[in-house]
């Protein structure tokens, strides 16, 4: 027989057991966020819809939430880890302890169209164009295409500010704007209504921090087993987009809740070949979003201090990214 003692020390391990089992699970787990219904989410959607998350052994609650409102959840501690836009950034700037730990698109995905009338930028002068928000990424993007071509926004060309892509669209085809950014989603509705393709911002290549997996420094630290587990996933999801259309057109129906298989071959060939094999953050994505930052310490902060690339070099040296990718 055993004696008390014994049974009391056998009961004390089997507890320690359970208690550290239990701790490993908790680990092994990640709340998560997009905050965009757009193809530019289709590496999270298509690692949690194809079971890639789980096949790397971490857990993952993934929901959606606005822009504004995720960053908000991570700086409450309530999100852990999220595919969102430059809104880190911003955070930062104001002493967030926030921080990117892998690039989702380093450069802008959308097309300038106009009305029919409308042919080159330089028939731009003097008009108004329409995009989504103040220091949304098409604003960004109009102002640098604008920039580029040789036309002052504000000055030579209106900013109409259409709330969301719908609106910008609305605005063009109403004649309220003489042309508007576009994604691939709207491009279709776009060439339907008569309108003109006049820049392809996607073929222009210009380093923006459009998309970029955020993290906080806490949950790198605490957790950082399964930041490293949710990035393999996210990393063979790449892999996956590349080449697997069937699998990533069928996450894209589900979360964009469309079956129009027009739309979603429009928006899986704008994407398919943007996306990073090895999403390393990059400086010239960063500080193109810190060159037009309003903050003043955008201005004395460096694009490095926005991310730390550790985990994905840990999973670029051990050969996983160059195994997922193979044919």
């Amino acid at each position: 027989m055993i004696g008390k003692s014994k049974f009391r020390r056998v009961l004390v391990v089997l507890f320690c057991m359970l208690n550290l089992r239990a701790a490993s699970a908790q680990e092994m787990s990640l709340r998560a966020v997009y905050n965009a219904l757009s193809g530019v989410m289709a590496p999270i959607w298509v690692a949690q819809d194809a079971g890639l998350f789980t096949k790397h052994g971490v857990n993952v609650d993934l929901k959606y939430l606005a822009a504004t409102t995720a960053v908000q959840g991570m700086l409450g501690g309530g999100e852990e880890i999220g595919l969102v836009g430059n809104q880190g950034i911003d955070a930062k700037l104001e002493g967030a302890d926030l921080i990117y730990v892998a690039s989702g698109l380093p450069v802008f995905v959308f097309q300038i169209y106009g009305r029919p009338e409308t042919k080159t930028l330089a028939d731009l002068k003097g008009k108004v164009v329409a995009v989504t928000q103040p220091a949304a990424s098409t604003d960004y993007a109009m102002r640098i295409v604008l920039k580029r071509n040789g036309l002052e926004p504000d000055k030579d060309v209106r900013i109409l500010y259409a709330q969301d892509i719908n609106g910008v669209l609305t605005s063009v085809s109403a004649g309220n704007a003489a042309a508007g950014i576009m994604s691939a989603r709207t491009s279709i509705r776009a060439k339907a209504a008569g309108l003109r393709a006049i820049v392809d911002v996607t073929a222009l290549k210009v380093p923006f921090l459009f998309t970029a997996m955020l993290s906080s420094a806490k949950v790198i630290r605490e957790k950082n087993e399964a930041v490293t587990r949710f990035l393999r996933g996210y990393i063979e999801s790449l892999a996956v987009i590349r080449k697997d259309k069937e699998t990533t057109m069928r996450s894209m129906g589900k979360f964009l809740k469309t079956t129009d298989q027009a739309v979603l071959e429009s928006v899986y060939d704008d994407y398919k070949d943007v996306f990073p094999t090895t999403p390393l953050m990059t400086a010239a994505e960063v500080k193109a979003v810190l060159d037009v930052a309003k903050s003043p310490k955008a201005k004395q902060m460096k694009p490095e201090e926005f991310f730390d690339n550790s985990i994905v070099q840990k999973i670029q040296a051990s050969g996983f990214i160059e195994q997922v990718n193979k044919p």
